[in-house]
């Protein structure tokens, strides 16, 4: 069964180099992701579309993981978008797991008025 760092590190690659290669075999065949501040409900092909227009124009900073169980996983992702000003949005994804494989996201964000890597052990160039 595939461990909450295992689609961490998937989603990463996926974001980062838009390789989908260590999520594929993580997903049900029935996958959908729901984002809740859009309220938008995607099937995995779409989603991908959505992660290869975006992903040149953010830095996912560390993923900080906060629930895991054989059922479910929680994480809260720091992102910067570089936009103009800049823009930073925290993430929290809940991911539902069937038989070891994500079977649903539900995604909630929300835009910060602050940059969360001040003061931190950590910095947006560890992450480019």
């Amino acid at each position: 069964m595939a461990k909450a760092i295992d689609f961490e590190k998937a989603w990463r690659q996926a974001y980062k180099k838009t390789d989908y290669s260590l999520i594929e075999p993580l997903l049900h065949k029935k996958y959908l992701s729901f984002d809740h501040r859009m309220g938008m409900e995607v099937d995995y092909q779409t989603e991908k579309s959505l992660i290869d227009t975006v992903s040149p124009l953010i830095t996912m900073g560390p993923w900080k993981l906060l629930y895991e169980n054989d059922d479910v996983y929680v994480f809260v992702v720091f992102s910067k978008h570089n936009d103009n000003p800049t823009r930073y949005i925290t993430t929290m994804v809940t991911g539902h797991l069937e038989d070891g494989r994500l079977t649903r996201h539900e995604i909630v964000r929300e835009v910060l008025d602050y940059d969360p890597s001040e003061g931190q052990d950590w910095n947006w160039e560890d992450y480019e």
